[in-house]
């Protein structure tokens, strides 16, 4: 699949990209204790729910691995020393790989990657260095998946005004090994309800919005959103925001653990239709 890149170059009409991580795990895995330590058990269950979401992306959580490792309060040491692990790193790349090996022909398999503010405490004050410690850590986790055949990078930020200005230096170089290998780099924004809160540019060739509503967003190829969390609920305002999502060409957002199963497979069916 080149799906990202024929949307980014302009060569498909639509792209749906579904992040349905925690769904599969809830609802196809039965929501194991050791998910991202599993690749198997991961890898087979969402292969069975790729067949009904059919989504042209799935994301592969680069942090999932490390989680257990990484201390709430720890600092830039501790995270770094977290994902220099050698077994986290062999249970990602056996699962990107198998991922690879399952979804290749039929989704765009990228790394979502946290933006390093991401791995400290809430609230806590961060340097510039520290953030730039557990960049440059990130990135070498990154690296040792450069010889896959990933479709792109996601870089996942979820400060509620937006990133900083430090927070955006540091994805530099994230974003610089993303076109180096030849990926196409998004900017995910969890905590933005609004695109005009962004005031700053952002590099990264896609901008993603899962909680603003299609209505609200622009009309680009740039700008992916349109399913926010209430569209997968069971009501009358849900239907109308996913009626309007299926007009968007471009649509993300991310399943919720607890959406109800016979509500998800009708959006997606809504979508579905409109992508035909």
């Amino acid at each position: 699949m080149k799906a990202l890149d024929d949307w980014v170059h302009g060569r498909r009409d639509t792209l749906t990209w579904l992040d349905c991580d925690r769904y599969v795990w809830s609802v196809f895995a039965g929501a194991p204790d050791r998910w991202y330590d599993d690749p198997a058990t991961l890898v087979a269950a969402t292969a069975q729910a790729h067949r009904l979401l059919r989504s042209d992306v799935f994301g592969v959580n680069v942090l999932g691995p490390f989680s257990r490792h990484l201390v709430p309060a720890g600092d830039a040491a501790e995270v770094c020393a977290a994902l220099e692990l050698a077994e986290p790193r062999r249970v990602l790349a056996d699962t990107l790989d198998a991922l690879l090996h399952q979804l290749g022909d039929h989704a765009d398999i990228v790394l979502g990657c946290p933006s390093p503010r991401r791995l400290f405490a809430s609230g806590a004050e961060v340097g510039f260095d520290e953030l730039d410690d557990v960049a440059t850590g990130l990135l070498e986790v990154i690296r040792t998946m450069a010889d896959r055949p990933v479709g792109g990078l996601q870089i996942i930020c979820d400060t509620p005004s937006g990133p900083d200005d430090d927070e955006i230096d540091v994805w530099s170089s994230l974003l610089a090994a993303a076109g180096h290998y030849g990926w196409i780099s998004a900017i995910r924004l969890d905590g933005v309800a609004d695109p005009d809160q962004v005031d700053t540019p952002l590099a990264g060739e896609l901008l993603l919005l899962p909680r603003v509503a299609a209505d609200a967003l622009p009309d680009d190829r740039r700008h992916g959103g349109g399913l926010p969390p209430a569209l997968w609920a069971d009501t009358a305002e849900a239907a109308r925001l996913a009626e309007a999502a299926a007009k968007r060409r471009f649509r993300f957002g991310e399943i919720p653990a607890d959406a109800p199963p016979e509500t998800v497979v009708a959006r997606i069916a809504v979508l579905g239709e409109a992508a035909r």
